[in-house]
């Protein structure tokens, strides 16, 4: 059974060590900065052009939730990744996991912990910057919505769930938050460079990015999305189980 006591600790823990309002302010700002970029940055192209004639398409709300899923996966995502994969490791670097796992919380207990908080704590951002993007977006372009906008959403915030477990796997793995952080973030690259292949996306934790995009281009493959969010959440369960096996065999 989860220990509700140890759930509260983690969510405290978040805003102790100010990662919630480090995520936060960033997922915002990206948010913002996402729907301004789209619709300005024509203006700011020809601004650049120096005399030089330059003729663009107009901008649409399409172009806002582009560079919302942008910088949703190539900067969000990989702070929220190296913040998460200190989760544990930052422990054993301390010292304080050997009085955490005395006080009856089994080993289980103690990552399904992690694991619950840290998912909590990337929805509860990822919610936020949705929302400001759609504000923004539906007042500058005067709607927000396009074919295929709640499973983009889903896609993305299931891209977080596995990079969730993937974090706590590389912290489990490791007695050092630096090396468990460098892990998580090669682990990012090698999953993002994976999507260059042609039919591999679908079966790629990291390739909603890839449907999305199809999306936001007019094009929806209903199969492919259904086979990247099973696998998505099958390897998001296996690496976690994977993370479990090796922490209950671990010496602390």
């Amino acid at each position: 059974m989860l220990n509700l006591s140890f759930l509260r600790k983690e969510f405290k823990e978040a805003y102790r060590t100010k990662r919630f309002l480090i995520l936060i302010a960033l997922f915002a700002f990206f948010a913002i900065l996402s729907p301004l970029t789209a619709r300005y940055m024509n203006e700011i192209i020809a601004s650049l052009g120096q005399g030089v004639q330059i003729t663009l398409p107009d901008p649409t709300m399409n172009d806002s939730w582009i560079q919302f899923f942008k910088n949703m996966t190539s900067i969000c995502l990989i702070v929220y990744l190296i913040i998460a994969t200190g989760v544990v490791s930052s422990e054993k670097s301390r010292g304080s996991i050997m009085l955490v796992l005395t006080k009856r919380v089994s080993r289980l207990n103690f990552l399904l912990s992690k694991l619950i908080a840290n998912i909590t704590l990337f929805t509860l951002v990822y919610v936020i910057s949705i929302v400001i993007n759609a504000f923004y977006t539906n007042y500058l372009f005067g709607t927000f919505v396009y074919d295929g906008f709640w499973i983009s959403l889903v896609l993305l915030w299931l891209m977080g769930v596995f990079y969730t477990s993937l974090a706590i796997c590389f912290s489990v793995l490791t007695k050092s938050p630096t090396i468990s952080a460098l892990l998580g973030f090669l682990g990012f690259a090698v999953l993002s460079i994976l999507n260059v292949i042609p039919h591999v996306q679908k079966f790629n934790p990291s390739g909603g990015i890839y449907f999305i995009n199809q999306m936001l281009g007019g094009s929806i493959s209903n199969i492919d999305q259904m086979f990247n969010i099973i696998f998505t959440l099958g390897f998001s369960l296996i690496v976690f189980g994977l993370s479990y096996m090796i922490f209950r065999k671990q010496e602390i």
